[in-house]
């Protein structure tokens, strides 16, 4: 399989030829099968892709150009003329001309040749993947900025810790910035405490990430990659920078660059910046211990300790309970059996069983005596015999020991007569 042709930006300043993947010596048929099987690929209708229909409007907008011969050759004309006026001015021969070996005269009269040091060109250090604190290349490198603050007496000094970092780099370099800050920051008066706490809050949320610096960083990430061949890691690198792309000019590039890798899947990284991370914790540390001396300091040097408080509380409650518990509650037995009691509510059903549900017999009104007989297992219900004669069931809380004055001449009606004598049988 032919392999992808790379293209000089010097000679395609709007990214045209990148964005259909062809030559730019490339003919009106191959520009216009290129267009269709991209078209296919980045058609909103087929591509679910989030980023699909700006690059099928990048598609569009380099076939419009290069698929008219018209526009093509004004759009190459800028360029072809640059390359041949440099080619033909006479300051670049004389550019070229260097003296290979350099001579140099001593007192043993020999000669020496210097070491040709080989040149460094700017696109091989832009080729080049840009590493981080520690020295190794990371698919998603950040430029942070940390805060870190001195205080002396009534001068507050602020600083700022950059740099590029992976994810472990900037949680090394935060908590360094941030424990500097808490021992440091507050011996100014007035402004050491607010500088104090506002770096400290800068720090923890993972310092701050300026989106131009960060989307170029990205971007020259991406081109890295692509020069190296890694296709995915450069995609991915590209996808990240349209999160920093604040202007439209960034956000052009980064399509540009994205429609050049379309054919290239995307891989899939965690994303290692989207939680706060163990930094976090870290940092915050130093106040949890503050927080702890100090109430430490207050327990200790109260007149009574925090201990002995909540024991005492704690005593008292326990107290009430074992009163509360230890209360007799009035209990019905068989003790009340025999008792006479007066009815409590305006009237009272007299039931042929020890439940609601159970025949009712009569209504008993307020005020009657009758005379209890026997208890019902559940305890709840009372088999009374009232005044008349008459036998049946009445619920316990329906029933007042407490006779009334006027109730009291019916006593003795429930007074048992002694038994006849034999003498008196007939």
């Amino acid at each position: 399989m032919k392999g992808k042709p790379v293209i000089n930006p010097s000679q395609d300043p709007k990214g045209y030829y990148s964005a259909l993947g062809i030559e730019e010596t490339a003919n009106a048929e191959t520009i216009k099968t290129a267009f269709r099987q991209k078209a296919k690929r980045l058609h909103p209708d087929f591509n679910t892709s989030p980023i699909a229909a700006k690059q099928f409007q990048r598609l569009h907008e380099a076939y419009e150009i290069l698929g008219n011969p018209t526009k093509r050759e004004t759009y190459d004309r800028s360029w072809t003329y640059k390359r041949k006026a440099k080619s033909d001015s006479p300051y670049s021969k004389k550019m070229d001309t260097k003296p290979k070996v350099v001579q140099t005269s001593g007192k043993s009269g020999g000669k020496q040749k210097s070491k040709a040091k080989p040149e460094t060109k700017a696109s091989d250090v832009l080729d080049q993947p840009v590493i981080c604190e520690c020295g190794q290349i990371t698919a998603q490198p950040r430029y942070i900025t940390f805060d870190l603050i001195w205080g002396r007496l009534t001068h507050t000094q602020h600083r700022e810790i950059s740099g590029i970092y992976c994810r472990s780099c900037a949680d090394r370099a935060a908590i360094r910035a941030s424990l500097i800050t808490w021992i440091s920051g507050w011996w100014a008066w007035p402004y050491g405490p607010k500088e104090t706490v506002k770096a400290l809050l800068s720090n923890m949320r993972g310092g701050r990430k300026p989106t131009e610096r960060n989307a170029k960083l990205l971007i020259r990430q991406s081109r890295a990659f692509r020069a190296r061949g890694e296709m995915e890691l450069s995609r991915n690198a590209a996808e990240q920078a349209l999160a920093f792309a604040a202007t439209s000019t960034l956000r052009h590039d980064i399509d540009s660059l994205l429609l050049s890798l379309s054919t290239y899947p995307s891989r899939t990284l965690k994303n290692r910046w989207a939680k706060p991370g163990w930094a976090a914790s870290a940092q915050i540390m130093p106040l949890a211990c503050i927080v702890a001396f100090i109430s430490l300091v207050t327990t200790v040097s109260a007149p009574t300790s925090l201990t002995d408080a909540v024991r005492n509380l704690f005593m008292q409650e326990h107290n009430t309970i074992s009163t509360i518990r230890s209360t007799p509650v009035p209990k019905v037995n068989e003790d009340v059996v025999g008792r006479v009691f007066s009815l409590e509510n305006e009237t009272t059903n007299l039931r042929t069983g020890p439940g609601p549900s159970y025949k009712l017999i009569m209504v008993l009104d307020k005020g009657m005596v009758v005379l209890a007989t026997e208890l019902d297992p559940s305890g709840e219900w009372f088999r009374v015999v009232t005044v008349d004669g008459t036998t049946g069931f009445v619920n316990i809380n329906q029933l007042n020991a407490n006779l009334r004055v006027d109730s009291r001449k019916v006593l003795e009606i429930f007074v048992e007569k002694p038994p006849p004598a034999y003498d008196d049988i007939p």
